[in-house]
C-alpha cells in the first residue's frame, strides 16, 4: 500500500493555501485548535484552503512535496515544527506563505488564524499570477 501523498491530499492548486496542523496525540491545545478552529474552517469549504494534520511523533510514512518518502516526524522537522500545536500555511509546492502559529492563545487565536490565512492567500495569489507555483491539476 502506498503512503499518503501530501501534494495529492492537499492539492497543487496555484493560489491555494495548505494549512498543516502539527500535533501530538494527547495535546489538549491541539484538540482545541482542531475542533474549534480548523474543523469549522474545513466544513465551510473556504475556497483555496486545504487542511491536513500531521502528528509530530509519528513514524507513519508520507510522500512529501518533492516526491520523497518521509515519516511524519521527518516532515515536521523539515518544516521546523517542534512544538504542538503548530499551524503552518504552505503553498502548493510546500513553501511557507505566512509565519506559523505556535501554541494556543485562546483570546487571540481566531484573529491570528484569520490574519495568517489572509496573508497566505495574498502571497499565494501573487505567486500564482507570477508563475511561481505549480498549475492546477483539476
Amino acid at each position: 500500500m502506498e503512503p499518503p501523498s501530501l501534494p495529492d491530499e492537499l492539492g497543487h492548486e496555484a493560489g491555494g493555501v495548505n494549512i498543516v496542523l502539527f500535533s501530538q496525540p494527547d495535546c489538549a491545545f491541539c484538540h482545541v485548535v482542531r475542533e474549534h478552529y480548523l474543523r469549522p474552517l474545513a466544513a465551510s469549504r473556504s475556497a483555496g484552503l486545504r487542511i491536513v494534520e500531521v502528528p509530530l511523533d509519528s513514524t507513519r510514512t508520507l510522500v512529501g512535496w518533492g516526491g520523497q518518502r518521509v515519516t511524519h516526524t521527518e516532515f515536521a522537522r523539515m518544516h521546523g515544527a517542534r512544538f504542538a500545536p503548530t499551524v503552518m500555511f504552505l503553498s502548493a509546492l510546500g513553501r511557507e506563505l505566512a509565519p506559523p502559529i505556535v501554541g494556543l492563545s485562546r483570546d487571540f487565536f481566531g484573529a491570528y488564524l484569520d490574519a495568517r490565512i489572509a496573508q497566505a492567500l495574498v502571497v499565494a495569489h501573487r505567486d500564482a499570477g507570477a508563475g511561481h507555483e505549480a498549475p492546477s491539476r483539476k
